[in-house]
C-alpha cells in the first residue's frame, strides 16, 4: 500500500481533512466549551470570534451566548467561512453572522463583550498586535479568552510508546520549524499582560487517552497527513515515509500491547477582563 507521502486526488485530501476536523472536534471540544464557560462567556453576551475556521467553536459559542445574545465570526478564508456559516445555521442559530476579514481590519459597530479565539494566535505573525486590538474592541470589564497549544514539545507518558512518540516527535518538530512561536500557549499568560490586562487566569490541559475505541490513533494520523506537504517543503521528506492508511492500527495496537495512553501537546487557556484606564 502506498504511503500519503505520494499525491493524493483531491477528493481524497477533503475528505481525510473533514475527518480530521471531526476527529479533533470531538477530542478537544469539551476542553474548549469548559474554557469558555470557566472564562465567563454566557447568555445575552455579545462575542467576536477570531478566526472561526470551518465553525467548531462558533457553534459552542452561539449554545453559550444564547438566542438573546450575539456572535460575530471572522476568517480570512472565504471557504472556510461558508462552511461555518451552513453548520451554524443548520444547528438553527440564528443570532451568528460571518465577515471575510482579519482582526485588524474589523471595525466594530459598538464595543464587544467579548473576544475569543482556539488556535488563531500560534498562526499569526504578530500575536501581541492582534492581543492589543482585541482589548481595544471591548468595554472595560470586557472578556479576552484564548485557548492555544504550546507545541513545542509533549509530554510523554508510560510506558514508552515509542511509534506514538515518533509521530508526536514529528509534529512537534513541524511547528518548531513552521511558526515562529510554537510555545505560544505558554505564552499567554506574559502576552496578556503585554496586551495591557491583568494576569489573567490560565489553566494547562493534556487530553490523555488510550484503549481499543480511542479516536487519538487516527487523529493524529489524520494530523500528520494534512501536514505532510508543508513538512516536505520545510526539507522534512524522510522523517515522514511511514505515514501510511496502516498507521492509526499500528499505534492502537502498540498502546494496546504496552496498556499505554497517549498525551497530546498540552492545551493552555487563558483569559482576563479589561481593566479600568490608569488615572
Amino acid at each position: 500500500m502506498s504511503t500519503s507521502t505520494h499525491t493524493a486526488p483531491a477528493t481524497n485530501r477533503t475528505d481525510h481533512e473533514r475527518r480530521r476536523l471531526a476527529l479533533q472536534a470531538s477530542v478537544l471540544n469539551p476542553l474548549t466549551d469548559s474554557f469558555l464557560r470557566r472564562a465567563g462567556v454566557a447568555g445575552g453576551m455579545r462575542v467576536l470570534e477570531v478566526g472561526c475556521g470551518i465553525g467548531e467553536v462558533s457553534l459552542i459559542s452561539a449554545r453559550l451566548v444564547g438566542p438573546h445574545g450575539r456572535l460575530h465570526c471572522i476568517d480570512t478564508n472565504a471557504h472556510a467561512l461558508k462552511t461555518a456559516e451552513a453548520r451554524v445555521r443548520s444547528a438553527g442559530h440564528d443570532q451568528v453572522t460571518f465577515e471575510q476579514t482579519d482582526i485588524a481590519s474589523h471595525t466594530p459597530v459598538r464595543a464587544y463583550d467579548a473576544v475569543i479565539g482556539r488556535h488563531v494566535l500560534i498562526h499569526t505573525p504578530d500575536a501581541p498586535a492582534v492581543l492589543r486590538k482585541a482589548v481595544s474592541m471591548v468595554h472595560v470589564g470586557g472578556l479576552i479568552a484564548f485557548q492555544e497549544y504550546d507545541l513545542s514539545y509533549f509530554p510523554r507518558g508510560y510506558p514508552e510508546l515509542p511509534l506514538m512518540n515518533s509521530v508526536l516527535e514529528l509534529i512537534v518538530e513541524f511547528y518548531r520549524r513552521a511558526v515562529s512561536r510554537p510555545n505560544i500557549g505558554s505564552q499567554l499568560f506574559w502576552l496578556m499582560q503585554e496586551a495591557g490586562l491583568p494576569s489573567p487566569e490560565c489553566r494547562m490541559e493534556c487530553v490523555m487517552d488510550g484503549g481499543p475505541h480511542s479516536p487519538v490513533y487516527e487523529w493524529l494520523t489524520e494530523t500528520l497527513r494534512s501536514l505532510l506537504p508543508q513538512m516536505e517543503a520545510l526539507g522534512m521528506t524522510t522523517m515522514t515515509t511511514g505515514v501510511s492508511d496502516t498507521l492509526p492500527q499500528r499505534l492502537r495496537d502498540e498502546a494496546m500491547e504496552q496498556r499505554g495512553a497517549v498525551i497530546i501537546p498540552p492545551m493552555i487557556g487563558a483569559f482576563a477582563r479589561k481593566p479600568f484606564a490608569k488615572a
